[in-house]
Order: structure tokens, then sequence, then C-alpha cells
């Protein structure tokens, strides 16, 4: 259940290593989505902030950049069965799933990959004035806003600089903020708008922004938000959220024209009306050393449904995109050998490698060890690891085409 990078990856990965047991009969894979596309997370924040899009109704060459249908994914020699559908609910004493459109699948092995939703902390006024962002629609939104506040701006109705707020620093919100600064400029210099554009502020409420990554690192990203003219203001915890505001618990006020929320995700609230799934205090999943949700038989989980403790740090394994390929690949491999009657493997988790954008083609890549890139050769270290990534789910020539149509919609604000 679900289509986002670990349920793909364990799909394609259990269609391809037994592939003769499907034709075969004898074995059927099923993924439930309730969208009819895979979603290219990674590159949402290009979205919020494309500019100098020819515009259509319906976004349609925006949606073309991150929107992967499930039928190019799945073709139809991968063995895979996608059904497009929302989880109604899951009977896991029968091992039943029902759809909310009232079908019924039987299961012998289930893997929940059901992502997460955005965390407001019981934060009044996020849901009423802030705009979220997990979603396309998400992502749409904020570019639609980004165009009426211009046009208010250039008709005379609101006055510059455009004042936002991002709330949350960690990578996505880096990333966004960061694109956000270069896409209003662009915007107001094709309208012959002068003067300071914006005031992009950038608030985390921890002591410093990144705490995984070193000083020398934190310090790279930090002068270039700097550069862009982006306001970083750490030690800020948001209190209220209002319609034209932020309120700090330090007493500050923050006025706004456009808030944005990014400061965390939980897991969906579907979970939680199982009382035979077991949840942490997070109300994320429990899972052993071999991905498998404690306490049941056959059930796996993975991605943003589950909290896996490190044991060599003893803190849980970031969501990370790459890190939940990663889980796909060993709950299939564990699924494959449950089948074969062979011994099980444990999930020997790696997120140490990771590639921070920061606005047009400049980004931060530590890959490895100490090698690390900055600028134009860290951008397309990043542009290189979703070609690798496009490439491990589509054809080549889909995967070109996906890149290609990235790389000239999402160049203009460079």
């Amino acid at each position: 259940m679900g289509g986002g990078f670990g349920g793909i990856r364990c799909a394609l990965d259990i269609g391809k290593k037994l592939k003769g047991k499907i034709l075969a009969g004898q074995i059927e894979i099923t993924l439930i989505d309730k969208k009819g596309y895979h979603l290219f997370v990674p590159a949402l924040y290009e979205v919020a902030s494309a500019y100098g899009i020819k515009k259509d109704p319906f976004a349609v060459r925006l949606k073309k950049t991150i929107c992967i249908p499930y039928s190019d994914i799945f073709s139809a020699d991968k063995g895979v069965n996608f059904i497009q559908a929302e989880v109604f609910s899951i009977d896991l004493e029968n091992k039943k799933v029902a759809t909310r459109g009232g079908e019924i699948l039987d299961y012998d092995y289930l893997v929940i990959a059901l992502g997460g939703q955005a965390a407001d902390f019981g934060i009044p006024g996020v849901k009423e004035y802030a705009f979220q962002f997990k979603s396309l629609e998400d992502g749409l939104a904020l570019n639609q806003k980004l165009e009426q506040l211009t046009k208010e701006i250039t008709s005379g109705v609101r006055q510059v600089p455009i004042k936002i707020a991002v709330v949350g620093a960690g990578f996505t919100g880096i990333e966004l903020a960061a694109e956000l600064a270069c896409c209003i400029k662009k915007l107001f210099k094709s309208c012959n708008i002068k003067g300071k554009c914006e005031r992009v502020i950038l608030l985390e409420a921890r002591p410093a922004i990144l705490p995984m990554v070193s000083g020398a690192e934190r310090n790279i990203i930090l002068k270039r938000l700097t550069v862009l003219g982006i306001e970083v203001m750490e030690n800020s915890v948001v209190e209220e959220v209002g319609s034209d505001c932020v309120k700090l618990k330090n007493g500050k006020r923050l006025e706004t024209d456009l808030i944005i929320w990014s400061a965390g995700m939980r897991p969906i609230d579907l979970l939680e009306k199982y009382t035979a799934l077991l949840l942490t205090e997070k109300k994320k999943i429990k899972v052993d050393t071999k991905l498998r949700a404690a306490d049941l038989s056959g059930v796996f989980a993975l991605g943003d449904s589950v909290e896996f403790i490190d044991p060599k740090t003893l803190k849980p394994v970031p969501a990370l995109a790459y890190v939940a390929v990663d889980q796909g690949k060993v709950v299939a491999k564990n699924i494959i050998n449950l089948i074969k009657g062979a011994r099980m493997i444990d999930y020997s988790p790696f997120y140490s490698a990771w590639i921070a954008p920061v606005g047009g083609k400049y980004a931060l890549a530590h890959i490895g060890g100490r090698l690390l890139f900055k600028g134009l050769l860290g951008w397309l270290a990043r542009e290189i690891v979703d070609f690798r990534y496009m490439v491990s789910i589509l054809s080549f020539k889909n995967a070109v085409f996906i890149m290609w149509q990235e790389i000239n919609v999402f160049i203009k604000n460079d």
C-alpha cells in the first residue's frame, strides 16, 4: 500500500525476482495508491517556485515534470498490478484490505508504505492560514499564490516588499526558501518593479538549522542563504499563525503576506485505527530488524510509516527518499526469502549522504566520507542522482524525457 519511493522499489524488485512465478499465475503483486501517479517529491519545491511558464488551467507542463504515471512504471512486463484507490480499512486478523470504493483484497504479505502528512504540532492557525507543502496540489497552490501577489503589487493593491515566512529550516524549508527568493526576483524584474522585492524569513525552532550536518557545511549553506537575501532566524518557536502574521514564543510578531509550513511530518491518521499495529510515541509503526511490523505475521512497513532506531546511534533513521528506497529493497528481499523458505536479512541503515539545493544552479552535496561538492558541481551531482533514480524505475527513454522536462522548465529561475 502506497506508491512512494519505498513502495515502488519493493513492488518492482519482487516482480523482477519472481517473474517466473508471476507468469505461472502462482504469485500476484498489487500496489494500491489513491493517486494515478508517483510524485517525485524532491522537485516539489521547484513546482512551487516555477517562473516563466506559459500557464494553462490544468498546469499540465508543471505536472509532467514531477508526476510519473504508474502505467509508465509498472509496464506490462513488470508483473505488478496497480489499483488507483484509497485504502479505507485493513483487517490484520483476516488479512484483507478494503478500499473506499468497496473493493476487498486478500493478501499473504502486506507492505505498509503510506507516507505521512504535515505536522502542525497543535499550533493555532497553522491549518487555517499556512500553506502546507507535501502534495502536488500544495505546490501548485503556492505557485498560484505567488502570481496573485505579483499581480496585486503591479496593480497597486499591495506594496513591496513581499514578506514570506517559511517555517521549518530542514532541507525542504531551505530548498524552498532559496528557490522562492530566486523566483520572486525574476517575477518582479519582468514586471519592472524596482527596489527591494522580497523579504524571505526562514524560521527554525532549534538552536541551529540542520543539526545533522557539520558546522562547516552549515556555514556554507547559511552564507548562500545570506547572499540570496534570506533572513535565518534560529531559536524561533512559532506560537501562533494568523492571516497576515506569525507570532513567536519570544514575543516577536512578524508581518507576512505568505506563510509556508514545512516544519515536520507525522504518520497518517489511518494507522491509529488498528490496535494490532504497535505504534511508537510518535504514532509510527514499530518494526524489527527485518522491517516487520511488531507481533504481526506477514506485515512489513517502511518509509514515513515506521520508526526504525539505528543501533549505532540509538536515534531514529531520518525520512529521506533514498532511505525509503533502501528499505523497499530489504522488504522485497525478505518477502522473496519467505516465499522461497530462505532466511530473512536485517536492515542496515545508511543515511550519511545528502544534497541540499540552495537556489538556482547551486547545491551542497555531501556524498560519502569527506567528499563535498558545492555550487554548480553540487547541482550537477543532484541532477545525476535524480537521473539514476528515474532510470531505476523507468525506461531509459522515459527517464531522459522526464529529466529534460524538469531542467527545461525549472532552469528559468537560475
